[in-house]
C-alpha cells in the first residue's frame, strides 16, 4: 500500500514538473515520509531526469540556450557543494531545515505572491540556493522560479528551458549517486516501476499546460506543500 501511494506521489510530481516547471519540491517531502530518503532521492532524481528529457524532445525549439547555460553553470556549483554538506551534517537536521523551507515556500506563494520582479541580486542569490537545494533534496524548482520566471516570461520557453536544466542537473546527480554506491536492488526496481506513472504524469501535464489556467490549481499545491513541510519538520525535530 505504501508503495502504491509512493507511485501516486511520483505521478503527481511529474504532472507538476511537466505542466508548470516544478514538481519535486512536492514529491520529495511526501516521498520521504513514505519511503525514506535512501529510496526517494535516487528514484525522484531518475524520474525527474526522464521527465526533463521527455519535455525537451517535444519542446526543443523553445529552449533559451543562453539562460540554460548560465543556470546550469551556477546550479552545478551548488549541486556539488550540497554533496559536501550532506557528508558533514546529520540528515535529520537537514530534513528538519528542509521541512521549514518547504513551509516557507508554500506560505509565501499562497499568501504573498510576488507583485513585481525581484532585483537582479535576489534573482542570482535564488539561483545559487536553487543549486544547493537541488543537490540536497532534488528540490531547486521554487528557488529557480524566482530567477527564471522574470527572465523567460513566455510559458513554453520557460517550460522547455527549465526541463532541459533538470535533465542536465539530474544526470550529474544520478551519476554521483551511482558512484557513491547509493543505488541498491530495491531502488532500481522502484525506479523501473516509476517509469509508468512518469509517462502518464508527463502526458497529463502536457495537456494541462496548454488548456487549463494554473492559478487555482497552484493554490491547492501550495496547501499540500505546507502540510507536507509541517509533517517533515515535526518528524525530524
Amino acid at each position: 500500500m505504501i508503495e502504491v501511494l509512493f507511485f501516486l506521489v511520483i505521478l503527481f510530481g511529474v504532472f507538476l514538473q511537466s505542466s508548470v516547471g516544478f514538481g519535486t519540491v512536492v514529491t520529495m517531502p511526501l516521498g520521504i515520509l513514505l519511503m525514506g530518503m535512501g529510496v526517494t532521492k535516487p528514484v525522484v532524481t531518475f524520474i525527474a531526469l526522464l521527465t526533463g528529457l521527455t519535455v525537451v524532445i517535444t519542446e526543443w525549439k523553445h529552449i533559451n540556450w543562453r539562460e540554460l547555460a548560465k543556470m546550469a553553470a551556477v546550479m552545478l556549483v551548488g549541486v556539488l557543494a550540497a554533496q559536501w554538506v550532506a557528508g558533514q551534517v546529520k540528515m535529520s537536521f537537514l530534513l528538519a531545515i528542509y521541512g521549514a523551507v518547504v513551509i516557507g515556500i508554500g506560505v509565501k506563494k499562497l499568501f504573498w505572491p510576488a507583485a513585481k520582479p525581484a532585483s537582479k541580486a535576489v534573482q542570482n542569490l535564488a539561483l545559487a540556493v536553487a543549486g544547493i537545494m537541488q543537490g540536497l533534496f532534488v528540490s531547486g524548482g521554487s528557488f529557480l522560479a524566482v530567477y527564471a520566471v522574470d527572465r523567460m516570461p513566455e510559458k513554453r520557453e520557460l517550460r522547455a528551458t527549465n526541463n532541459a536544466l533538470w535533465a542536465i542537473l539530474n544526470t550529474v546527480m544520478l551519476s554521483l549517486t551511482f558512484a557513491g554506491g547509493q543505488v541498491d536492488k530495491k531502488v532500481m526496481v522502484m525506479g523501473a516501476i516509476a517509469i509508468v506513472p512518469m509517462f502518464l504524469g508527463t502526458w497529463l501535464g502536457g495537456v494541462f499546460a496548454h488548456r487549463i489556467k494554473q492559478q487555482t490549481f497552484l493554490k491547492m499545491v501550495y496547501v499540500i506543500l505546507i502540510a507536507s513541510g509541517i509533517v517533515l519538520l515535526v518528524t525530524n525535530l
